[in-house]
């Protein structure tokens, strides 16, 4: 049971990261934006952070998908530049999720 508490825990360090990055970058203010980017209702990051978990893959991708476009789109380089910025991180995020998870499936399978 232990893994499994250390696995949400780590999921939740990771979304709190995101979003503090986020919020500093200024895409951001607040985690209902953050909710609403990833493509759900404003309570989604609260929620699922009240729950335990972290935020879902599939979410994490539509915001992934959501900024790399703006990126593309905005005609300001340095809006762009900073939007672009913000996708790496969520990619980063996707990344570590993955990692955590493979992790946490080896150590199950090797008890």
């Amino acid at each position: 049971m232990r893994n499994i508490n250390a696995l949400a825990e780590e999921n939740l360090r990771i979304d709190a990261e995101l979003l503090a990055s986020l919020k500093q970058l200024g895409v951001i203010q607040t985690q209902y934006d953050l909710s609403r980017l990833c493509g759900m209702r404003e309570s989604y990051y609260s929620s699922m952070r009240t729950k335990g978990y972290g935020m879902k893959l599939g979410s994490l991708a539509f915001l992934w998908t959501c900024l790399a476009k703006r990126s593309r789109e905005v005609s300001e380089p340095r809006v762009g530049a900073v939007l672009s910025h913000a996708a790496g991180l969520v990619q980063q995020a996707m990344t570590q999720k993955c990692q955590l998870r493979e992790h946490h499936l080896r150590t199950v399978a090797g008890h």
